[in-house]
């Protein structure tokens, strides 16, 4: 440890505990005492042995600093080393109780007290007892050195191991007859450890504490931030005690641990892992140009905030607002807490209301429970939630439409986050194993049976299962459910339509039908409304548990429905479109505007910068992936040279990965070349490269040279309108598109009436004039985001008859005609002669569709 101080060897009892006139304290900062009683015995242990064998034996250090003090008996504060001193003092107290001479009580309690036998030294009982601890703990360990143990706290860590201490002195004295106390305390005297102490003056206090290797309990993340901002400041008693002990008071230690973490992901950029989250704190602060007092004004803040989301605040919020947080706790739907943070920012600030809070929490809740019954993956919502305030609300006057701005974005979304329909959800409510997401279908029965009535009490009641779990059904329930009992079994046992909740635990069980009936019937348990269906039947099978599936999803599709905007906020751009890595030759000739990876938006000015962002944050999610590739020299399926190394020659172009990463990646790739290489690495990671990473791209070129081909197409566009041949309207045409529709394909492709297109139009598709690089086409385009069912069908129907595949999400292309390149001497004629041409490839296109469609 190179911190320009020096190091010596010193003992625990000659040198620090036994000196008079000197009393070490414990600084607020330190966390509680609580050493184990596993470290309690191994410490007893090695004091015998050192005293058996009559060694020095090293327990680790203790760096402390000298006090200014007005008094006349030496101060110090000890910064590492407290956890032991203060086990080392209870054992000593243990040992003083045990004494059988008042001769050996007197000379053992000498070395705990100061003495002034003469009254120069001004000690008072504050000063008295030469270690004090922080406060909690110091009032436990007066009450133990005064002998009133009766009066202590029997779960504090003092009072156990004071305890467990005499229990050990206590065995070792009945296993050796012929030894004492004093023999104890002789082992005591071998102990020795690394004395550091510190100028008065010393400003590296905090960075010596951070590079102790100390032998004690390893200091949390809430223990090294509590240190860092009071450990160097001279007010740091009122600072505790105003902020945070009244945060420490509000969470559990794994809560504490929870909340920065979730802390620093709302404040930063980037993810924090546990590993570097103390780093990134001292960043953060440093950045933020904080004082030790805003820091803890902020964090306590912030945690009446989280204690919210755990416990609710009864004082602060409605009782809606409580019971709609609580419910997101009881689905474990933390990571919704990263937007959460600024919502009742806004809040507290006025911005929104308690009812607009309500409908918010109410999107949330909803919104959590479709992804997890339509089982959307999770690994993207931590990126969403935690750039979704910003994405929203980065246009200041869509927080006049608060609401309607969040619901608007979830529905416009093109990754896999977006929002799930009413039909998804209905049909994943009715046919998804339900039971295996325990708490989420306990939460729904619970539910549908409270709706309008007396709310049942849930504690007691179970998940049962009307047609038994067993895989050997009894005869009865074989016949009952026919010949194909095993694949009824099998498709319909954990869904919907066959679970409802009792209060009979397990004795259920296989009962026949007509029991079961007989015993549910008996019940005292209040649930009518899921045996409403059941009661009355007389048998159950395949048609009865899909009847009662059919009822049940739209009983929970009305319960937890998705509020609509009034006001639709439109989040999309037209110009800048979205793709996924599935065809590269897309990135060609583009400018990249940012991607999504898992949900989290970044910023990307090169296609060169987004295949080093992404592969940085993949390390950060699993790092031994490229770390493998590195280390090996691994190449790409298809590649010929190797991307990652941690030899820089070995790759070409290499760049650091990242700034504080050994590893370097190759660049100098096209932009065809860097989709490549991002689809190869998500490959790697097993990601899906058609939901978890999307990319937006702009033309690089708006116009073809010499004339203005955009008036040229608009012209012909109202030609060809006015006979028919297609539909036609210029407010539809934007930046480099001309864009028209034909009569066929409105005559078969259904309209959103509720949500707009990103082309801000109830039809969800186009047929697009554009140009690049001097080249002239006509293109068909699809959006598959926020559609109806009955347009799903359609879309997906159009793409099997064009052999496009599984209906994707975003845009999709679903027609291309052949290219007119433009030359300086290109004419208006020209360019309309290949309009016509392109028109007949669309009517042969539609054609083939047409005689297909109805067949």
């Amino acid at each position: 440890m190179d911190c320009g101080v020096k190091i010596e060897e010193g003992r625990i009892i000659n040198d620090f505990i036994e000196p008079n006139k000197c009393q070490y304290a414990i600084p607020v900062y330190q966390r509680n005492y609580e050493w184990s009683a596993e470290q309690c015995r191994k410490l007893f242990v090695d004091v015998v042995t050192a005293h058996k064998r009559d060694r020095r034996h090293f327990c680790g250090s203790v760096v402390y600093a000298p006090l200014k003090s007005e008094k006349k008996i030496n101060y110090y504060v000890v910064i590492d080393g407290q956890q032991r001193l203060t086990t080392i003092y209870i054992l000593i107290k243990a040992l003083i109780d045990k004494a059988v001479t008042d001769e050996e009580k007197k000379s053992l309690a000498e070395v705990l007290f100061n003495v002034d036998k003469f009254k120069r030294y001004n000690i008072d009982d504050s000063s008295k007892l030469k270690l004090k601890p922080i406060k909690s703990d110091n009032n436990q360990l007066m009450l133990l050195m005064e002998d009133h143990a009766e009066q202590m706290d029997r779960t504090s860590g003092i009072y156990r191991n004071y305890e467990l201490f005499c229990d050990l002195i206590q065995e070792f004295l009945n296993d050796n007859p012929d030894m004492g106390v004093g023999n104890i305390y002789d082992g005591l005297e071998h102990l020795t450890c690394a004395e550091i102490k510190l100028d008065d003056d010393d400003d590296n206090a905090q960075e010596i504490f951070e590079r102790i290797n100390s032998t004690g309990v390893p200091l949390s993340l809430s223990d090294k931030i509590r240190n860092f901002v009071l450990m160097t400041d001279t007010d740091q008693d009122r600072l505790y005690e105003d902020y945070w002990l009244k945060a420490e008071q509000m969470l559990s230690k794994d809560q504490l641990e929870g909340f920065f973490l979730d802390y620093l992901n709302f404040k930063m950029d980037g993810f924090a892992k546990e590993s570097t989250a103390y780093d990134e704190f001292k960043a953060l602060y440093a950045r933020g140009q904080y004082t030790n007092e805003s820091m803890l004004e902020e964090i306590y803040h912030y945690v009446q905030q989280y204690h919210a989301f755990y416990y609710g605040d009864e004082k602060r919020f409605s009782s809606t607002v409580n019971h709609l947080l609580r419910s997101l706790q009881t689905l474990k739907q933390t990571t919704v807490y990263l937007f959460l943070f600024s919502v009742f920012d806004d809040f507290d600030a006025g911005v929104i209301d308690d009812e607009t809070l309500c409908k918010v929490l109410r999107l949330l809740l909803n919104y959590s429970i479709r992804r997890l019954i339509c089982e959307v993956g999770s690994n993207s919502l931590r990126g969403l939630y935690k750039t979704l305030y910003g994405r929203v609300f980065n246009r200041p006057e869509n927080k006049n439409n608060y609401y309607d701005s969040i619901v608007s974005f979830l529905l416009q979304l093109t990754s896999k986050d977006v929002m799930p329909s009413d039909a998804e959800f209905v049909a994943a409510l009715k046919e998804r194993n339900l039971y295996r997401k325990n708490a989420l279908c306990k939460y729904l029965l619970v539910a549908i049976e409270n709706q309008g009535k007396e709310q049942i009490k849930t504690d007691a009641l179970t998940i049962e299962h009307i047609m038994p779990q067993n895989k050997n059904l009894s005869t009865a329930w074989q016949r009952m459910l026919g010949t194909d009992w095993k694949l009824v079994r099998e498709r319909y046992l954990h869904t919907l339509g066959n679970l409802t909740l009792t209060g009979y635990n397990s004795e259920l069980g296989d009962l026949p039908f007509a029991e079961k009936l007989d015993k549910l019937a008996e019940e005292n348990t209040h649930v009518t409304v899921l045996y409403s269906d059941v009661k009355n039947k007389t048998e159950w099978n395949a048609q009865t548990m899909e009847s009662r599936a059919e009822r049940l999803s739209e009983e929970v599709l009305k319960l937890f429905p998705i509020e609509l905007p009034t006001t639709k906020v439109d989040f999309s751009d037209p110009r800048y479109r979205l793709y996924t890595v599935s065809d590269p030759h897309n990135a060609t000739y583009k400018f990249v505007n940012y991607y999504e990876l898992l949900g989290e938006r970044v910023s990307a000015d090169s296609f060169a910068f987004m295949v080093r962002s992404v592969a940085g944050k993949l390390y950060d999610l699993n790092s031994s992936i490229i770390d493998r590739m590195a280390r090996n020299l691994e190449v790409f399926p298809a590649w010929q040279n190797p991307v990652f190394a941690y030899d820089k020659d070995a790759i070409r172009n290499a760049v650091k990965l990242k700034n504080d990463s050994d590893i370097y990646i190759s660049t100098g790739y096209s932009a065809y070349d860097c989709i490549c290489f991002i689809k190869a690495l998500l490959k790697k990671y097993d990601l899906d490269l058609e939901e978890d990473f999307v990319y937006s791209a702009r033309p690089n070129s708006t116009a073809l040279a010499g004339i203005n081909w955009k008036n040229i197409a608009q012209e012909w566009c109202e030609e060809r309108d006015k006979r028919g041949e297609i539909v036609f309207d210029i407010k539809n045409c934007e930046g480099r598109y001309v864009r028209f529709t034909t009569p066929f394909l409105n005559s078969v492709i259904p309209t959103n009436e509720d949500i707009l297109s990103p082309w801000k139009t109830n039809n969800y598709y186009f047929y697009e004039i554009t140009s690049d690089k001097n080249e002239l086409y006509v293109q068909l385009y699809f959006y598959c985001k926020g559609i109806t069912g009955e347009m799903r069908t359609a879309f997906q129907k159009l793409a099997n008859l064009t052999d496009g595949g599984k209906l994707t999400q975003g845009y999709r292309l679903f027609f291309k005609s052949s290219v007119f390149t433009q030359a300086e001497n290109s004419t208006k004629s020209e360019i309309k002669n290949h309009l016509y041409r392109c028109l007949e490839e669309v009517r042969a296109f539609e054609m083939t569709i047409q005689d297909k469609w109805d067949s």
